[in-house]
């Protein structure tokens, strides 16, 4: 059996508040985007599991891998520890970068194996075990354009867009340890000296009308404030990128490092790609979903 596992931005990402149990209230808009891992599974006898991950040597093949733990959590929810697979990732989504990879893997690791196992949990079931894997990994069960609350996991289905989104992705040579992010947060979050909270309701209407420019104008990420207090180098960037010529606007995704521009159509985004590129600096040119 073979996956894809698309990875995703987040054109919206405000931090409402920290909670008491030490997370984030937040309030996002997930999209996918065109560029995938491939995951492939096949069933091994004798509750064996084997993983194999290639394309990236900085991502481990083993129960620290999130596509394992995905495994180990199905088969124990279902109560089969007999059940094996061998699981082979083909790594194209840079990990690390805020783009989700490893979580939309593990999420394909989940759908895939409930089917090739007939487990057949049920999307409730697999809600709850991908929540239990990262606040990301309940959104990629079924990808596509989400708005996401509490943690992330609670999510409500948005309306397809009028037309799909031409994007640059930006990807430095440095990462940007989610931990530091969210441990340098706290001066920026609303009531703490941040800006006011903003609502991601306008946003969505944008998206609906099939409004790039309004989309630009109205992308937000909170956390772009607290990694770009870590790593200045990362605004420097993404103020290069916002005054490129046909660029509406840039953004950072998710905690980082990745950005991305927010072009008017592919021509520009190819452009835009072959002319960032060059030592210490990635580009990939993608689509939303």
């Amino acid at each position: 059996m073979r996956l894809a596992a698309p990875c995703k931005t987040n054109l919206f990402l405000e931090v409402v508040a920290r909670r008491p149990d030490g997370f984030h209230e937040l309030d996002t808009v997930f999209v996918t985007l065109d560029l995938e891992d491939a995951l492939e599974l096949e069933p091994l006898p004798g509750g064996r599991l084997e993983l194999l991950v290639e394309g990236d040597p900085t991502v481990p093949a083993d129960a620290t891998n999130l596509v394992w733990r995905a495994a180990e959590a199905l088969r124990v929810a279902a109560g089969r520890l007999d059940l094996g697979a061998r699981l082979r990732v083909e790594k194209r989504v840079p990990a690390g970068g805020g783009l989700g990879g490893g979580s939309s893997d593990a999420a394909a690791a989940l759908r895939g194996l409930d089917r090739l196992w007939g487990t057949a949990l049920g999307d409730e079931r697999l809600h709850a075990l991908a929540a239990g894997l990262g606040s990301d990994v309940p959104f990629f069960l079924h990808g596509g354009l989400q708005r996401g609350t509490g943690r992330g996991e609670r999510l409500a289905p948005l309306p397809a867009p009028a037309r799909p989104l031409d994007l640059v992705l930006v990807l430095p040579d440095f990462g940007c340890p989610t931990g530091q992010v969210y441990g340098a947060l706290r001066p920026f979050l609303p009531g703490a000296g941040g800006p006011p909270v903003r609502d991601a309701g306008p946003l969505v209407e944008a998206l609906a009308r099939g409004d790039a420019a309004g989309v630009a104008e109205r992308a937000w990420n909170r956390l772009e404030l607290a990694a770009e207090s870590c790593f200045p180098a990362l605004r420097a960037l993404r103020e290069r990128l916002a005054r490129a010529p046909g660029v509406l606007t840039a953004r950072l995704s998710g905690s980082g490092s990745t950005l991305w521009a927010l072009v008017e159509a592919r021509d520009d985004a190819e452009r835009l790609a072959r002319e960032l590129r060059g030592p210490g600096l990635r580009t990939v040119v993608a689509r939303t979903a």
